[in-house]
């Protein structure tokens, strides 16, 4: 019993220090961070709140339409929760220039036993909040 009221603790404990960096950091690399942990958790309430209100997520070769708004961003990424643990985003490398943080990602776990998808994602962070996301072509 005392087990699982230590795990329960922690478990509270990780998810409040993710949540503190959506909504207090103003640091573009700790917010973008706390998405990736929340995205790996696969949390979609705790993923949405490191996003602004009027976000927009643009795919840049125009294979998928713009995702606009947190509302809109909530429902595109309500797959996660019907992922196995194992899809997850690994972060290869970071550059930060002010606001716009750029990150080589490595998406693990996907269908059919598909290998590991290399991308980049950059990210725009004002006033602790993620207002853009563009992700350039996979070719």
């Amino acid at each position: 019993m005392k087990l699982v009221i230590k795990t329960l603790v922690f478990l509270s404990l990780l998810q409040a220090s993710y949540l503190a960096a959506c909504t207090e950091s103003t640091i573009p690399k700790t917010v973008v961070q706390a998405q990736i942990d929340a995205y790996n958790a696969h949390d979609v309430d705790l993923f949405v709140s490191c996003f602004s209100e009027d976000v927009e997520v643009i795919q840049l070769d125009g294979s998928r339409p713009t995702i606009k708004g947190r509302k809109k961003l909530k429902m595109e990424y309500s797959f996660l929760k019907r992922k196995p643990k194992e899809f997850k985003v690994e972060v290869i490398s970071t550059s930060v220039v002010g606001p716009v943080v750029v990150l080589h990602e490595r998406l693990h776990g996907r269908a059919n036993g598909q290998p590991p998808l290399d991308l980049l994602a950059a990210y725009e962070v004002r006033k602790g909040k993620i207002t853009k996301l563009w992700f350039p072509p996979i070719y």
